[in-house]
């Protein structure tokens, strides 16, 4: 079994770009890094759009 066949929730943009924003929001309060959580969306949207421009996205 592929993994995406395994997991086809990780082909969803939405929850892949709310995984990160997560992941890099406490990873970064952890370090007691204040940022706000709007920044974050907006560096992982233009970095996801940026994939997809390039065609390495992930979405296929």
């Amino acid at each position: 079994m592929k993994f995406y066949e395994k997991y086809p929730i990780l082909k969803r943009k939405s929850f892949l770009s709310k995984v990160l924003v997560d992941t890099v929001y406490s990873t970064m309060a952890l370090e007691n890094q204040d940022v706000s959580k709007i920044k974050i969306i907006q560096i992982v949207d233009s970095i996801l759009k940026e994939r997809e421009l390039k065609d390495s996205a992930f979405f296929k």
